[in-house]
C-alpha cells in the first residue's frame, strides 16, 4: 500500500476546511480533521499550504508527433505538473493529424511512457473522416475537435454543408475553434495595403476580429441546436460571444447543451500588452480589449464559461520574433495557469472556489470524467499544493516547456505551486520535479 499524508493543509473541497488528507495508492482515503498516519506513510507538512484539486486543462498542444523541435509529450507534461496541472487533454492538429482512433492510440502509447500527468486526446474533424468520427470510442477520446477557422495545422472544416455532416456524425461533445477565415483574410488584405509587410502587432485583434469570432460562434451554436449535439466553444475572446452564450446558459454543467471555455491569454492579458510582448502574445483567436477580458472573467464567475484551459501552444522562439505576418500564433502557458489564476484571486477578480470550479470540477463534469475534479474521499488523488504568499519571478531557467520562452518571463507571481500529486504519486516536491513516472490515461464515463 502506497500512502501519503498531507498534514494540516487548508483543503478546498466541497467546502474549505483545515485538516489532514490521506492518500492510499491512487485515491483519497480520508480527509478532514486529524488523521493518524499508518505505518510506512510519507508525511508532508502542509500547514502553510492550500490544497486544491489538481487542474484539468482541456486544451493543450504538445506537438507530438511531428514537431519535436517545438515540444514533446514528455516536456510539456513536466511543465504541466510543475504548475499544478495534473491532467491534460491534447489537441489533434499534430503531424499527422489525429483523425482516426489508430492515431489516438499511437498518442496514448507515447503518453503511457512519457506523460508525467494524466492525459487524453481529441479526435480531429477533417471533413473526410466522418466514419472515423461516428465510430470513435467515446470512453477514450476527450471530444471531437472542429476547426471552423484556419489556424496552426492543416485541419479545417469551414463549409457549412461539411460542418453539418460533422456535427451530425459526432458521438460525443464537440469542441470548436470559431473564427471566420474569409473575414480574417479580408482584414489582413486591408492591413497589408495600408502598412505593407510592417504590420504592428496591435492590429492582431482587429485582423482576427471580434466579428470573425462572433460570426463563426453563431454558426456553431446554430449547428449544435439543429443537430442536438453538445458543444463547447473553445477560447472565447469577446464580450459579444459571452452575451450569446449567456442566453444559452441553462442546466447543469454536465447536461448543458452549449457552453464555452475561457483560456488563460484572454483571462490575463489585453491588447495593451502587444507593444511590450509583440509576437510572444500572438495567438488565435487574438487577445482583445480590457473590456473583453473583464467580460470573460465575469463569465467564468457566473458559470457562463464553464471551463478554463490554456490553449498551451509552444513554438520555437525563432518563429515568434520578426514581422507580424511571418510569426507563428500560439503561446506556452500550462506551467503558469494556476499561478496566473491565483494572481487574479489576489486581485479579487476570482475566488478560490470559482477557480476550482472552472479548472477542475466543471471540467470533470463537462467531459464526464469519473471520480476526478474534487478533493473528496474515494476520488483520484490529483492535488496541487500552493503557498499563497510565496512570490516568484519567471526566468528562462525556470521554464520547463521545450521551446524555452514565455510571455510571463520576468513577471512576478504572488503565489507558487509547492507540491503536485498525480493519481496518488508525488510528482513535484518543493517546486522541483521529483518523479518522471507516467500518469494515468483519462477515461470518459459516457453512455
Amino acid at each position: 500500500m502506497h500512502r501519503i499524508l498531507l498534514k494540516d493543509a487548508t483543503l478546498v473541497g466541497e467546502r474549505i476546511l483545515k485538516g489532514d488528507l490521506l492518500i492510499e495508492n491512487d485515491r483519497i482515503a480520508k480527509m478532514g480533521g486529524t488523521i493518524a498516519a499508518p505505518a510506512d506513510t510519507e508525511i508532508i507538512d502542509c500547514h502553510e499550504l492550500i490544497a486544491l484539486p489538481g487542474l484539468i486543462d482541456p486544451h493543450v498542444h504538445m506537438r507530438e508527433p511531428g514537431s519535436p523541435q517545438k515540444a514533446t509529450i514528455r516536456s510539456e507534461s513536466r511543465a504541466a505538473v510543475l504548475g499544478g496541472v495534473t491532467s491534460v487533454m491534447e489537441m489533434p492538429n499534430t503531424s499527422p493529424s489525429t483523425t482516426t482512433m489508430e492515431r489516438v492510440r499511437e498518442k496514448q502509447e507515447i503518453a503511457s511512457r512519457d506523460c508525467v500527468c494524466n492525459s487524453a486526446f481529441y479526435l480531429g474533424a477533417a471533413g473526410d473522416n466522418l466514419d472515423d468520427i461516428r465510430s470513435a470510442d467515446i470512453t477514450q477520446v476527450a471530444g471531437i475537435k472542429v476547426y471552423m477557422g484556419s489556424t496552426t495545422g492543416s485541419l479545417l472544416v469551414d463549409r457549412e454543408e461539411a460542418l453539418l455532416k460533422t456535427f451530425e456524425a459526432a458521438p460525443c461533445l464537440i469542441m470548436t475553434h470559431c473564427e471566420d477565415t474569409a473575414l480574417i483574410n479580408a482584414r489582413l488584405k486591408d492591413a497589408k495595403e495600408r502598412y505593407g509587410d510592417d504590420l504592428p502587432y496591435s492590429l492582431h485583434g482587429l485582423i482576427r476580429s471580434r466579428e470573425a469570432c462572433l460570426k463563426s460562434t453563431r454558426l456553431a451554436v446554430a449547428l449544435a441546436l439543429e443537430t442536438h449535439k453538445q458543444l463547447q466553444v473553445a477560447h472565447i475572446s469577446t464580450r459579444e460571444e459571452v452575451a450569446l452564450l449567456t442566453a444559452l446558459a441553462t442546466g447543469s454543467v454536465k447536461e448543458r447543451q452549449i457552453s464555452g471555455e475561457a483560456c488563460l491569454p484572454h483571462l490575463f492579458f489585453s491588447e495593451a500588452e502587444y507593444g511590450r510582448l509583440k509576437g510572444y502574445l500572438k495567438c488565435n483567436p487574438a487577445v482583445k480589449t480590457e473590456a473583453d477580458r473583464r467580460a470573460i472573467v465575469s463569465a467564468v464567475r457566473q458559470g457562463v464559461l464553464t471551463t478554463i484551459g490554456t490553449d498551451h501552444a509552444p513554438h520555437e522562439k525563432a518563429v515568434k520574433v520578426g514581422p507580424y505576418t511571418r510569426t507563428a500564433s500560439g503561446l506556452p502557458a500550462v506551467q503558469f495557469l494556476l499561478p496566473a489564476l491565483l494572481e487574479l484571486w489576489s486581485r479579487r477578480e476570482l475566488t478560490l472556489e470559482e477557480i476550482v470550479r472552472a479548472t477542475s470540477r466543471n471540467v470533470a463534469e463537462r467531459y464526464a470524467l469519473k471520480d476526478r475534479g474534487l478533493l473528496k474521499e474515494g476520488y483520484f488523488a490529483d492535488i496541487a499544493l500552493v503557498n499563497p504568499v510565496k512570490s516568484f519571478t519567471v526566468t528562462e531557467e525556470s521554464l520547463a516547456s521545450l521551446c524555452r520562452w514565455s510571455p510571463f518571463e520576468g513577471h512576478t507571481f504572488p503565489s507558487a505551486v509547492v507540491h503536485t500529486v498525480v493519481s496518488g504519486r508525488l510528482k513535484v516536491r518543493n517546486g522541483s520535479l521529483c518523479s518522471d513516472e507516467a500518469g494515468q490515461p483519462l477515461y470518459f464515463d459516457r453512455v
